[in-house]
């Protein structure tokens, strides 16, 4: 009976469907990395409630965030109006008293009183980035927010790019909505796999791409050009989700059959 129970163990475990772990650590490492700024973002604004008035204060803590960080590439306090009252660093400065009132994200935290984590958007500072804001509130009275700005592609190079060296699979970040946030082909970062040109032929890739936009993980098969080349091959696919207030960013693991 015990070589039986044994036998059909093992038959089990050689059942377990593959799946790439290197989706569960990127997880896991982007998670550590949001929830250290999280802590420092949050503990901020509960610290500016009192000094809310006092712009040599804001500034020091905007200064402190910036020291401390390992990927943010801007931090600010934006009033209670949506106007960008305090930035650091200094090569930021010139966009000081933007108004960005009308930003999604703004908006959304200033009326829910939550954190946010905006989709990748065109900043004022003139390139494609994402924010990651919380709000100072006291007593039920937005007093502003912290937002902290960074390139998405900064931070997912840094985790996947040792992860994939000389290695047979590859690895790509999608933004839930189609934008691509990183690929191993640069170019072909910001593209939107259901706008672009690029994709529109291969429909292989788009019936994948809505699978993934709208399922939490699975997997699934496409073909498209293989890494740096022109040339098509046919790639298994395995996805996860990383979700973050509400935003949620497709982990994608790719090799050529």
């Amino acid at each position: 009976m015990i070589v039986i129970i044994l036998g059909f163990a093992a038959c089990k475990q050689n059942d377990n469907t593959f799946f790439p772990e290197q989706l569960a650590n990127l997880n896991t490492e982007l998670s550590a990395s949001f929830d250290s700024l999280n802590t420092d973002l949050s503990t901020s604004a509960v610290n500016l409630v009192s000094k809310i008035d006092d712009t040599a204060a804001i500034r020091a803590r905007m200064k402190a965030l910036f020291a401390q960080t390992t990927f943010v590439v801007e931090f600010s306090y934006v009033n209670p109006q949506g106007i960008m009252q305090i930035i650091e660093p200094p090569v930021y400065y010139p966009t000081q008293g933007t108004d960005i009132s009308q930003q999604s994200h703004i908006i959304q935290t200033f009326q829910t009183k939550l954190p946010v984590l905006s989709k990748s958007f065109y900043a004022v500072e003139n390139f494609y980035a994402a924010v990651d804001i919380h709000p100072i509130v006291n007593n039920g009275e937005v007093l502003g927010g912290i937002t902290a700005l960074f390139l998405p592609e900064t931070i997912l190079g840094r985790l996947i790019r040792p992860v994939v060296e000389n290695q047979v699979f590859e690895m790509w970040i999608m933004e839930k909505g189609g934008k691509v946030l990183y690929d191993q082909d640069a170019d072909e970062i910001g593209r939107n796999l259901f706008t672009d040109s690029l994709y529109t032929d291969f429909t292989e890739l788009l019936a994948a791409a809505e699978k993934i936009d709208t399922e939490v993980s699975g997997e699934t098969t496409y073909s498209f050009y293989q890494t740096g080349t022109t040339n098509k091959v046919v790639k298994k696919t395995y996805w996860s989700t990383f979700e973050m207030y509400g935003t949620e960013w497709k982990l994608i693991w790719v090799k050529p059959e």
